[in-house]
């Protein structure tokens, strides 16, 4: 198995990876869905703050690479029969290296500028966003401190997006079927960080 990881700071458009996953029939599973899941088991309501200190807490008790954890476990559980699944939300070097353990993962880094990010979030209105900008700003850098940046930085290809939702798509979709038709020269794509 291949896993294609797709990484980001919020809002800069990860979530079109799912209409790519859609129209290349490919499997896909979101780390931030794991979060907000525990947070709902919690009995906590979908604020940021709260998903926040789920996350937090989730790498408090079960390390560092706790939701990597819980992911991989779906995935073998539910995907074991698949060549290539997405995972989409890889946040720290501890999560990549986890994957990376088990299977060959090739990353894609989705980038944006912070204001466009944060337009983006007011837009969408989801429950665990905030239209505060400096709620906003408490959230980069709290995925600045699980290093983020590092994951971003260590891309193996990276997709800006400034414009539309399509030209995203667009972007993502030649990537991933780049990636599928290489799929055996990424096989070995095991590289760890220490």
């Amino acid at each position: 198995m291949l896993l294609i990881g797709i990484t980001g700071m919020p809002g800069a458009g990860k979530s079109a990876i799912f209409k790519v996953a859609e129209m290349l029939n490919i499997p896909i599973i979101a780390m931030g869905d794991v979060v907000r899941e525990e947070t709902i088991k919690e009995g906590l309501k979908l604020t940021p703050e709260n998903v926040g200190k789920t996350a937090i807490k989730l790498r408090e008790k079960y390390g560092n690479e706790a939701v990597a954890v819980v992911c991989l476990e779906k995935i073998n559980k539910e995907f074991k029969n698949r060549d290539i699944v997405i995972v989409e939300g890889i946040r720290s070097l501890y999560e990549l290296n986890y994957f990376r353990k088990n299977y060959p993962l090739v990353l894609i880094g989705i980038h944006s500028s912070p204001l466009t990010r944060y337009n983006r979030i007011k837009e969408r209105k989801r429950e665990d966003d905030s239209s505060d900008w400096n709620i906003f700003i408490e959230r980069d850098l709290r995925e600045l401190n699980f290093g983020i940046g590092n994951v971003i930085a260590l891309s193996d290809f990276m997709v800006i997006n400034e414009d539309s939702y399509d030209n995203l798509v667009n972007n993502l979709k030649n990537i991933v079927e780049n990636i599928i038709k290489n799929k055996d020269k990424f096989k070995e794509h095991k590289f760890i960080y220490r």
